[in-house]
């Protein structure tokens, strides 16, 4: 059950994304896009957050060693640049490798300052209504020849997993993984 400001805010929200849809286009998309003003950009991620990204990081490198590969380290840098990536995709209603300012990941690490590696990767996932987002990510990853070639790719050695939720329960995960020089 809704507390009453939270249906207050829902209800503000729906009629104030009503009234700009009219000025705009009527696509699903525009639609959507004018939600996304509504939205709170979060710099650090919650507790439940944190506990997705460490389940997610913690599933693959269990994967990782059950295929007799060495485990990813885990790297703050990397974990900031794949958090930026998905509050970036959930905010512009964008699932693509490609960010609502057209950078890519190497693009991405380079405007955080992390320019010191030899190849660079990115996984990304998009989730809602899985009761456990980090195991649904990775199964449907390795679904994937092109996703599963970069969680058991033997070259990667450090990794880092953002997180951005949306009050409506849809996730979006990306993973990077670096070889530095």
């Amino acid at each position: 059950m809704l507390k009453p400001i939270a249906a207050v805010s829902l209800l503000l929200t729906a009629f104030i994304s009503a009234a700009l849809s009219q000025t705009s286009s009527t696509t699903a998309k525009s639609e959507f896009q004018v939600a996304a003003y509504t939205r709170v950009r979060v710099a650090k991620p919650s507790a439940s957050v944190a506990a997705v990204e460490n389940q997610t990081f913690e599933l693959i490198n269990k994967l990782r060693i059950d295929a007799g590969l060495e485990p990813l380290a885990w790297r703050n840098d990397l974990a900031d640049l794949a958090r930026m990536h998905s509050q970036d995709m959930a905010e512009s209603n964008n699932f693509n490798h490609r960010g609502s300012d057209g950078s890519m990941v190497d693009d991405r690490a380079d405007k955080l300052g992390i320019s010191n590696w030899s190849a660079i990767g990115e996984n990304i996932a998009y989730l809602r209504g899985f009761d456990d987002v980090a195991a649904s990510a990775i199964e449907k990853w390795l679904e994937s020849p092109a996703h599963k070639k970069n969680l058991l790719d033997k070259r990667w050695k450090e990794t880092g997993i953002g997180v951005a939720v949306l009050p409506d329960g849809t996730y979006y995960l990306t993973q990077v993984f670096l070889l530095r020089d």
